[in-house]
């Protein structure tokens, strides 16, 4: 055979397993559990290896995560070291409700990121979407309902970029903005081709949801005490956000990451159908955490009774901006103004600031 030929038959050899799937499995022993993995390779162009989706696959697949494992215990030991310390400074018990929070909250992380959701987030789009919804609602909220902030630092953060960072018109932004850019951007398509943008996927979702539930969601220690009126209209936006995703996914009649079709098994919806569905689910399962979560803000609304009546933040502003007046003294008028600890308790206080009020009415000129 000459060269020539034997030049043209790899060629064709080498075409012809460019479009089959590349795919590596990987078979662990866990307990007594056969795991069978099976990871589309980076450039694979067909189906993925994957065995169809069932109750049996649903328990007995699971995959490895060194890095979350490692981040998770080191989690687990420092909350733990933070109760011993403050109960040796306190003498008081850390609250039972805030420990098992912040465990349950690092178990919902470890199963999203080793069980078959990650495993089967791949191939379905559905399946990535419940993985979505762990990380960037159940997660944050139950980290924060164990209140790290306060159990090692007993009072909120300081720090100028502390409260830039934390600002709830901004963190609400910032959760939108990381809702429509992965999924109705091409980030999708960057997704199926480059491993590592998943696993970024997963920070942003982490990173956004904690800083949007942070000062929203429990008593926990924040740079900002949003009274509980904004806090449920903050999370009223955030699920619109919600809503608008999902529904736009629901709605498209074309693929948005055609992509993604090389990392899908030979079986289950096509890809539009799993597109459709991953939106459903986005939008009903999204908005109903959302909406337990603004049920729980009224009820601790009504809890602390009249002590909201215009919200720690308002209140304190108010109070700050009238007890802060200082003296003032114009010619003739000579009005002095006191200062005061708290206006509303000090009836000159309150005189005196009325006869500013109307020093400044005279001094006005007429329309």
């Amino acid at each position: 055979m000459d060269p020539l030929h034997s030049c043209c038959l790899i060629a064709i050899a080498i075409l012809g397993q460019g479009g089959r799937s590349v795919a590596r499995r990987r078979e662990v022993h866990l307990r007594g559990w056969r795991v069978t993995l099976a990871l589309a390779g980076h450039h694979s162009l067909g189906e993925c290896d994957i065995p169809p989706l069932t109750w049996h696959t649903a328990v007995t697949t699971w995959t490895s995560a060194p890095v979350v494992d490692v981040l998770a215990a080191l989690a687990v030991v420092g909350y733990l070291i933070g109760m011993i310390r403050r109960t040796r400074a306190t003498g008081a018990g850390w609250p039972r409700w805030a420990t098992a929070s912040w465990f349950t909250g690092v178990a919902v992380l470890l199963l999203s990121v080793h069980s078959s959701i990650e495993a089967y987030g791949h191939a379905l789009l559905w399946v990535h979407m419940i993985q979505h919804l762990l990380l960037i609602m159940m997660v944050p909220v139950l980290l924060i309902w164990g209140q790290p902030v306060r159990l090692w630092l007993n009072r909120p953060p300081r720090g100028r970029l502390v409260r830039w960072l934390t600002f709830p018109l901004l963190t609400a932004g910032f959760y939108t903005a990381a809702l429509v850019a992965t999924h109705l951007t091409g980030f999708q398509e960057a997704m199926a081709t480059q491993p590592l943008v998943h696993h970024g996927e997963q920070i942003l979702y982490l990173v956004s949801g904690y800083l949007l539930f942070w000062p929203l969601a429990g008593s926990e220690a924040s740079p900002w005490p949003v009274p509980h009126i904004v806090r449920f209209a903050l999370l009223g936006l955030a699920m619109g956000a919600d809503t608008l995703v999902g529904v736009a996914l629901m709605l498209t009649g074309h693929p948005l990451a055609p992509s993604t079709a090389m990392m899908r098994p030979g079986w289950g919806p096509s890809l539009l159908e799993d597109q459709n569905l991953s939106g459903a689910i986005m939008w009903v399962g999204g908005d109903v955490l959302m909406m337990l979560l603004m049920l729980a803000v009224v009820a601790q609304w009504s809890a602390t009774g009249s002590r909201a009546r215009l919200g720690d933040w308002l209140e304190s502003a108010r109070r700050q901006a009238l007890s802060g007046v200082g003296s003032a003294t114009r010619g003739d008028d000579n009005v002095t103004v006191g200062v005061s600890s708290d206006v509303d308790d000090d009836e000159e206080a309150r005189q005196a600031y009325n006869r500013m009020l109307a020093a400044l009415h005279r001094r006005s000129p007429p329309s």
